[in-house]
């Protein structure tokens, strides 16, 4: 199999209000469209895109329809990658979430703590693994693109990096931002840019 290049972008910014979002289906707003132009254009021009996958809510679906429409690019939109299912916990202010449960995020990660109503960890993590592995069975060429949310590229980095799940929390992909992998498969990825929108 020959290498290729999997991006991972991240979907713009959203009226979030200091809330956190998971399957909550928020538009982008002016500037998260801004940004996701801006970083195609960018991506288009280190390497034309040649496959694209996206999570079904639509501040990740409509961009993507879009590019693929207009570069005629086989499109899959996949559920598996929509961001994780956190239950009662979704659209509550992430301030009250910290009070109520400190250091909830490094607890959901590390099995101790599930969203009430939501699904754990493992099985977000399950999922969109799942669903990548499928996908890179069917997409071709050498420049494959997933449109999707923070949560889900942070599980796919420490996966394809081998790194602990706290270490690819840190190499944070903002809204609007994207990341590239080399792949080759039997090999473990690299990292070959990590890179924040261009638009402000």
């Amino acid at each position: 199999m020959n290498p290729y290049t999997l991006t991972l972008l991240r979907h713009g910014d959203i009226d979030h209000d200091g809330r956190l979002i998971g399957l909550t289906d928020l538009p982008l707003t002016e500037l998260g469209h801004r940004q996701l132009e801006g970083s195609w254009q960018r991506i288009s021009s280190l390497a034309p895109v040649t496959a694209i996958a996206t999570s079904p809510l639509q501040r990740c679906r409509e961009f993507a329809v879009k590019q693929a429409l207009g570069g005629s690019l086989a499109l899959k939109v996949d559920p598996r990658f929509a961001e994780m299912d956190f239950g009662d916990w979704d659209g509550q202010p992430v301030s009250d979430l910290e009070h109520e449960h400190p250091g909830w995020g490094d607890a959901l990660a590390e099995g101790r703590l599930s969203p009430p109503g939501g699904e754990s960890y493992e099985q977000f993590r399950t999922r969109v693994l799942a669903g990548l592995s499928e996908w890179m069975t069917i997409a071709r060429g050498s420049h494959r693109l997933l449109v999707t949310h923070g949560g889900v590229i942070t599980v796919l980095m420490a996966e394809l990096l081998g790194a602990d799940f706290s270490v690819a929390k840190l190499m944070t992909v903002q809204r609007g931002g994207f990341v590239q992998l080399s792949m080759l498969e039997g090999h473990p990825a690299y990292l070959m840019r990590l890179e924040t929108t261009c638009a402000d």
